[in-house]
């Protein structure tokens, strides 16, 4: 018995580092994982529906990002030194909640061109107002994240998506 509880704790420490969890908690209006449909007529072309998992983002044109949580951003914070803020790119209020995410890597279905154009993806923003059905992905390229003093990040541009059944919180879908 010893043995399994062993293993068992072993198992959720090891799982824990392989992902740290953002700093000072996830907010409860970020995102949660689930099916967003394409909202914006940029989405419906260039990536269709987009589904939101722990790992990564997957769209229903194709394209799949590979991603790792940062620590969370909220709406006022500036995405370069000088620059807008995410609230700003994502035409949204400035107490809005960004779940930042590093890009590790990209796949694209055969002659499709990625979020950045030609250049790849590094950084995804999931920008969301509290209790909102919506939530829109900043993307960016650039070899730093997108912060108050990042002078080697680049916008990409917006894409805008919808919950299909109402608003989703952590704890459920709001319908309204």
């Amino acid at each position: 018995m010893r043995v399994a509880h062993a293993l068992a704790l072993a198992a959720a420490i090891l799982l824990s580092a392989c992902e740290p969890a953002p700093a000072g908690g996830a907010s409860a209006s970020t995102p949660p994982a689930g099916r967003y449909v394409a909202a914006s007529e940029t989405s419906r072309l260039r990536t269709g529906d987009m589904t939101i998992e722990r790992g990564g983002l997957v769209f229903t044109a194709g394209q799949v990002l590979y991603t790792r949580v940062l620590d969370p951003r909220r709406g006022y914070d500036a995405v370069a030194r000088g620059g807008d803020s995410y609230a700003a790119l994502a035409v949204g209020p400035s107490d809005m909640a960004v779940e930042l995410r590093r890009v590790t890597d990209q796949t694209l279905p055969a002659g499709a061109q990625g979020l950045c154009g030609d250049e790849a993806p590094a950084y995804v923003a999931l920008a969301a107002a509290e209790h909102a059905k919506a939530v829109t992905l900043l993307v960016f390229a650039g070899e730093e994240p997108p912060g108050p003093d990042a002078v080697a990040s680049r916008y990409c541009g917006a894409f805008a998506y919808e919950a299909p059944d109402g608003a989703r919180t952590r704890q459920g879908v709001l319908l309204w």
